[in-house]
Parts: C-alpha cells; structure tokens; sequence
C-alpha cells in the first residue's frame, strides 16, 4: 500500500506558498538535483553529521574533530558545487569552528541521558493514511523528572516562538512524542532549540500545553488532508500570492554558505540521518533499521 510521508518543512512549506511547495518537491525529486546541492546544504549536513558523532560519543577531542573532518569533508561535491574557493573556505571554517566548539562543551544537562542520537520518527495520522515524519537530533531522558527532551540543533538565529501559536514543527515532534511514551513513560516533554554555531549562544525551550496542542493538531491534520488530496493535482496559490515568484526564483540569492545569520530557505532540506526509527500506531511497536548516508 501507498503512504503518503510528510515532514514539518513540507507542511510549512504548504502552508506558506503551494506553488514553493511544489518547486521544491519537484526540486529534490530530480536524479540530476545531487550533483547540483547547494554549497550551504552540503555544509549544514555535514555539520548534523559531525555533531550526531560527538553526541555518540565517537569524537571526544578537538585532534579528533580535526581527524574527522580531514577524512569525511566533501571536497569532491563542493568542487564541483561552488567554484569561488573563498566560499569553501569559508564553509570549512565554519563547519570547523562550529563543531571544535560544541565538542569542549556538548550539550547534556544535568541528570539526564543520551537515548537517542539523529533518530528519523515516523508515526501515522488516523483515518488519513497519511504519515508524518521528523528528525530528533538529540533525544535526552531525565528520569528524576521523568521528562523526555527532544533537541533540535539549528544553524542560524531562533526564530521566536509564541507557546499560543506552535509551529508545524513543534506540533509534529509533540504528535511524534506522544507516540514514544511507550519506551520512555515520561509526564512532560520539552523542546530545546539549539544554536550551534562558533559563538555560544543559549538554547530555547518550551512546553506546548496539551489543550494549545490539541486545538493545533486538528487544524494541521486539515492541512496535511488537503496535501494529500492536491498532491495529485496542480492547483495554483491565489493570484495575489507574494511567494510564488520567489519560488519560481528559488535559486536566486542564495546567502553565503558559512553565514551563521543567514536566513533559512523557504523549502527545507532533509537532514539525511542515518537512523530511522518508525512507529505503528496499529500494533505500537517500535523498529529500527540502519541504512548508509553519503
């Protein structure tokens, strides 16, 4: 049988603009899109990568790091990505500042305990057969609050965060969260965001209140509905939608790779994890399958 798999960045894509939803779907889709990977994706993957190391506690050491990306930096894909050898300069500083920086100081509060590092959670939506997925960086239980803490490791500034009005990313983790309580019975759950970068900054948390959730939920569960159905068709936003030509456009003005203020794109890349760890919702049981990453 078909599923139907959605991750927040296509639902706040969706939401913002179908036609840059549809344009970065066909985009990705594309078998020649690889060779043509943007040299700040290629950065920010790699820079997931090497912090999911250290949080498995496989790099431990500044000479380690550096061991580490001598042997894994992608030479060969940013070569062919970006000619202006100043901008891969700029991309390996960056990656390296960035990741000699988080290893001196990982973040692992007080008490808690790694139980899940670039983990892929997908769980299914009732009645739609439809799936939702995301990537958990970092997954942290406390088991003295029993209280899991799911972290989200972010490249650029936090975007501000009204607990009234969550975003589809954060109703997605809470929806994912829920279906978890099975291995880890916990009473609260948190998200972290986390900036890592080459300054130190401090990491935003919040708890989404379970009635705010609920309200929230039903209305993304239309949405994700509503993708389904138009993923067969090729409906138009409406005639005044000022993000259609910025869509049509998604190749123009591309911040500088290595820039930690630069602004996220509008369709968001996978963060091609290693790890997937899938959810039925029909048996409640958990599987876990492991698959290589470039």
């Amino acid at each position: 049988m078909h599923r139907t798999l959605f991750t927040p960045s296509m639902v706040e894509a969706f939401r913002t603009c179908k036609t840059a939803y549809r344009v970065g779907q066909a985009y990705y889709a594309d078998a020649s899109a690889s060779a043509k990977t943007r040299l700040k994706s290629v950065t920010r993957r790699f820079i997931l990568r090497g912090l999911a190391e250290i949080n498995r506690g496989k790099l431990c050491s500044v000479n380690q790091v550096q061991k580490y990306m001598g042997q894994n930096w992608p030479v060969d894909i940013l070569s062919a990505e970006a000619k202006d050898k100043d901008n891969n300069t700029r991309a390996f500083l960056f990656a390296y500042k960035t990741l000699t920086r988080y290893v001196g100081k990982p973040y692992k509060p007080y008490g808690a305990e790694i139980v899940g590092v670039a983990q892929k959670v997908r769980a299914r939506v009732p009645h739609l057969r439809v799936y939702v997925e995301d990537t958990m960086d970092l997954m942290l239980w406390h088991p003295n609050e029993k209280r899991l803490e799911l972290v989200d490791y972010q490249l650029t500034p936090i975007a501000h965060y009204d607990p009234r009005w969550p975003s589809a990313s954060i109703l997605v983790k809470q929806y994912l969260a829920e279906r978890l309580k099975m291995r880890f019975p916990y009473e609260r759950v948190t998200l972290t965001f986390f900036r890592a970068g080459s300054k130190e900054h401090q990491p935003v948390s919040l708890t989404v209140d379970e009635s705010i959730f609920a309200l929230h939920w039903s209305e993304l569960v239309k949405t994700l509905e509503t993708m389904k159905e138009e993923s067969q068709s090729n409906s138009e936003c409406s005639a005044n939608c000022r993000h259609c030509q910025t869509a049509k456009e998604i190749n123009a003005d591309e911040p500088e790779a290595g820039d930690p203020d630069a602004e996220e794109p509008l369709v968001d890349e996978s963060k091609g994890r290693e790890t997937i760890l899938e959810v039925n919702l029909n048996e409640m049981r958990v599987k876990e399958s492991y698959s290589k990453t470039a």
